[in-house]
C-alpha cells in the first residue's frame, strides 16, 4: 500500500505542477494582449454558465470524482495484514506467527547480550536478516573475532524461535569509534 500511496502522490503531484504551468503561461499571454495558448478559459466560461447543477454532463463528473474518492478512501481504511513470520508446527490446524519487528528485536536482543557488543542494529526484510553490531573494541580485529559468537547469537535465537522459512542471516561487525 505504501508504494500505491507514493505513485499517487508523484501522479497528483505531477498534475498539479503541470496544471500551475498551464495557469501561468496563459496569465502571462492574456497579461501581453495575446489569446491564452493552452486553454480557451473563455469557452470554459460560457459553458459552465450555460450547464446547470442537474444537467447529464455535471452529473457524470461528480459520480466520477465520487466514486474515485470512495475507492481511494477504501483503499486507505482496509487495514493492513501484519506482516507476520510463521512458526513451524506439526498440526496444520495451528495458525501462529511472530510479527516481523518481535523477531527483530529478539535476535537484537540475543547478539547485545554477547560479551563485547555495545550496541546493535537488525533490519528485518522479506527474507533477509541483517545484523550490525557495534563492538566495545576501538580496533578492528578484536572487533572482527567477534563475529562467530554473534552470529552463533543470532542463529541460535531464530532456531529457537521455530519460524517455518528462516531469513538468511548477515552478520557485519564494525568497531567502536575514537
Amino acid at each position: 500500500m505504501r508504494l500505491v500511496n507514493r505513485l499517487l502522490a508523484l501522479i497528483v503531484s505531477l498534475a498539479l505542477v503541470a496544471g500551475a504551468v498551464v495557469v501561468v503561461v496563459d496569465v502571462v499571454a492574456v497579461l501581453t494582449g495575446n489569446r491564452p495558448i493552452a486553454v480557451d478559459w473563455l469557452a470554459a466560461y460560457r459553458w459552465a454558465g450555460h450547464v446547470t447543477w442537474a444537467s447529464r454532463e455535471v452529473r457524470l463528473i461528480c459520480l466520477l470524482l465520487a466514486v474515485v474518492g470512495l475507492v481511494l478512501l477504501g483503499m486507505e481504511l482496509k487495514l493492513r495484514r501484519p506482516a507476520r513470520l510463521t512458526i513451524d508446527s506439526d498440526n496444520p490446524a495451528t495458525d501462529a506467527a511472530y510479527t516481523r519487528r518481535g523477531v527483530g528485536q529478539a535476535v537484537r536482543d540475543a547478539v547485545t547480550d554477547v560479551a563485547g557488543v555495545d550496541d546493535a542494529a537488525v533490519t528485518l526484510r522479506r527474507r533477509r536478516l541483517r545484523v550490525r553490531a557495534k563492538a566495545v573494541a576501538r580496533e578492528p580485529a578484536p572487533a572482527a573475532a567477534l563475529r562467530d559468537s554473534v552470529t552463533q547469537a543470532a542463529r541460535s535465537r531464530l532456531d529457537a524461535l521455530e519460524l517455518r522459512r528462516s531469513p538468511k542471516l548477515t552478520v557485519r561487525i564494525s568497531a567502536r569509534a575514537h
